[in-house]
């Protein structure tokens, strides 16, 4: 059974019992001599109406279950849907994007180039070399010679060259031209003339530097097909390639160029190379399959108002897309997901933190969007701790709690046990025993037990009130219920108090004043 407990802590107004102050830890029955073993046994009595300043406080390690439906934002095209229609229903790329991204249409654009910010190197100088030379501020740079630019005011940098990485220096000057570049400008050239960051990855097109304010960035300026060659397998499965999902990657090519282009993000840079943006691995990392997705798509984007769209993706709908920017659709293809469904234990202090709102009272969900199963993403979470309260959209839980999506239930416990599969059958003569058996079942607790045996939720005691928890000193545990209590120690056994038996136990509790 899992080891949690709820406690209680008083709000406003001091809680009294025959005109003297109960303690927050004390609010209910404080002798049950009927029970008692070698003392008092001690139990939490939190009536409705009658106490009002009573708030439950939920221990730091009381489990919470969320299930959930997809991964990420789930904004525009699925990319697990994506593989699904073309995998399982033979769906073009074309029709892909249709589907997702209502009321754009598929245009051709003649190619430009891109600047993209590479975030891993903000504030530092950039160092790059090149299988065969590149050239800056007027210079040859030698095959293998590291090229040092490090920006200035004004839109310039320094320039120093040196053998290799960490070699002598062979040249040094200033230029207003803060840019080291390949031997050849064309867009794609082969991998000897790509541009290699020392002890990084490799980019085609051109290496430069600019000053954001006065911290360093380092920008890579592409061909924007190019630039795909290295989003495309950074944002997708090349593998899909092999299982009938071509049509997706072809689906995923024209929305990363149709994003890439609506992008105006910096004066310096158009875009950014991580999730914030889209993932840009640069060309160490193209493979065969993403770079045919791309050239057979060449040129194509999104189109609305003439103008590129924003067209955002995500990997997993779990089957129906959040909607915003383009209409929301049910996403069948996304049935193929690993994370279609999906659950996640946290901890209540683990959501305490996450919002600071010290420790956690409650966690609900007080609105969604009606699209879907269980009534659709989350809209409105509201968290109440002893600090405070906090009201939340579902994407705020998203980021704060690092769970796959919006789309979630929240439920205080373990949630349902798995049935009880049936005994194995003992192995035969010289086999090897299963390394990783199964975990025996967990019997239910003698509470448990007592509770079924007065019939659950349905039976006098009526629904429980909280999980079992255990008394002062651990002299056994109890649960309590909507019209009583079951108590439990090693004397004892399993006992039931009904509501009128804690009410005269502790006469005048509930009063407030």
């Amino acid at each position: 059974m899992a080891k949690f407990r709820r406690k209680n802590s008083i709000l406003g107004t001091a809680v009294r019992g025959r005109g003297r102050p109960l303690s927050a830890r004390a609010v209910a029955l404080a002798v049950v001599p009927a029970l008692a073993v070698g003392g008092a046994v001690g139990l939490v009595l939190v009536e409705g109406p009658a106490a009002p300043a009573v708030a439950p406080v939920v221990a730091a390690d009381a489990p919470f279950t969320l299930v959930g439906h997809g991964h990420g934002h789930g904004r525009g095209m699925g990319q697990w849907g994506a593989y699904g229609y073309a995998r399982g229903q033979g769906w073009s790329a074309e029709r892909i994007v249709g589907h997702y991204y209502g009321g754009t249409t598929l245009e051709t654009q003649a190619d430009k180039r891109i600047g993209v910010r590479l975030i891993g190197l903000d504030g530092k100088d950039l160092a790059v070399h090149s299988d065969a030379g590149a050239r800056v501020a007027g210079q040859e740079v030698a095959p293998g010679d590291a090229v040092h630019l490090t920006a200035t005011p004004g839109g310039g940098a320094n320039v120093v060259i040196t053998k290799g990485c960490d070699g002598a220096v062979v040249w040094q000057g200033a230029t207003d031209h803060p840019w080291v570049d390949p031997i050849d400008l064309d867009a794609d050239r082969p991998a000897n003339e790509h541009l290699k960051l020392c002890g990084g990855n490799a980019f085609r097109g051109s290496m430069g530097v600019a000053l954001e304010g006065t911290v360093p960035r380092v920008v890579n300026f592409v061909d924007m097909e190019d630039y795909l060659l290295g989003v495309v397998p950074a944002e997708s499965k090349a593998e899909w390639a092999d299982t009938g999902g071509k049509e997706a990657l072809r689906a995923q090519a024209i929305a990363a160029r149709s994003y890439a282009s609506a992008e105006k993000r910096y004066g310096y840079a158009e875009t950014c190379d991580t999730q914030d943006c889209q993932v840009y691995d640069g060309s160490g990392k193209e493979d065969p399959r993403t770079t045919e997705a791309v050239r057979t798509t060449a040129g194509k984007v999104l189109v609305s108002g003439g103008q590129p769209v924003s067209a955002e993706f995500s990997s997993s709908t779990g089957g129906y897309t959040a909607g915003g920017v383009f209409s929301a659709v049910e996403d069948l293809g996304d049935a193929l997901s690993p994370t279609h469904d999906w659950t996640q234990t946290l901890t209540a202090g683990d959501i305490a933190k996450a919002f600071g709102v010290g420790e956690l009272h409650s966690v609900k969900v007080t609105s969604r969007n009606n699209l879907g199963a269980d009534g659709g993403r989350v809209t409105g979470l509201e968290v109440v701790g002893s600090t405070g309260t906090v009201q939340a959209t579902g994407n705020d839980a998203r980021v704060k709690l690092g769970i796959k999506s919006d789309w979630f239930t929240i439920a205080e416990g373990l949630g349902a046990p798995a049935p009880v599969a049936p005994p194995a059958a003992p192995p035969a003569p010289g086999a090897t025993p299963d390394p990783n058996p199964a975990p025996a079942p967990v019997p239910p607790s003698e509470i448990e037990k007592k509770y079924a045996e007065f019939g659950g939720p349905a039976g006098v005691l009526g629904g429980p009130l909280g999980p079992e928890m255990s008394m002062p000193d651990e002299a056994g545990r109890f649960r309590m219920f909507e019209h009583g209590a079951i108590v439990w120690t090693d004397a004892t056994g399993a006992q039931v108090i009904d509501a009128s038996v804690l009410k005269s136990t502790l006469p005048g509790t509930g009063s407030a004043g």
